[in-house]
């Protein structure tokens, strides 16, 4: 049986992540934000496969970052327009909460599996919530 290639690269896992920020566009200035929020993100995806999470784990985790990069960014271009004078950080901090991430409108909970969905997502906010706010967390990210 061939060896399969441990994976120990954030690349590994989403070797499109440096253009998320790009898809989250809305406006130009939407670029340094989602930028901004991507400093904070990979180096929470990267603890998560140095402590040897499983592919799907990690997967699912970054995905749902994906989704939550995209949605503050859709917040800034409709009704939270003044928060865009917040940090990345900030950002982060005021749209995830010990309940997890901003409501993702899109998905509706009455629907199972949009509903388990939305679930993995709350989790993933969770996770990273408790990331950013530990000791010195994201003292290397982008500010």
């Amino acid at each position: 049986m061939p060896k399969t290639k441990k994976r120990t690269k954030l690349s590994d896992y989403f070797p499109d992540i440096d253009e998320w920020p790009n898809e989250w566009m809305g406006v130009d200035e939407d670029l340094e934000i989602g930028r901004g929020l991507l400093g904070f993100f990979t180096p929470f995806i990267q603890l998560l496969i140095d402590e040897g999470y499983a592919k799907k784990t990690i997967d699912t985790h970054g995905s749902n970052l994906n989704i939550l990069g995209g949605e503050i960014i859709e917040r800034l271009n409709g009704t939270d327009e003044d928060n865009r004078k917040l940090s990345p950080k900030d950002l982060i901090l005021h749209y995830v909460d010990e309940e997890g991430g901003p409501f993702l409108s899109f998905w509706d909970p009455h629907d199972i599996t949009e509903y388990r969905k939305l679930m993995a997502y709350a989790a993933t906010c969770r996770k990273f919530l408790k990331f950013m706010t530990r000791e010195n967390a994201g003292t290397s990210a982008a500010p």
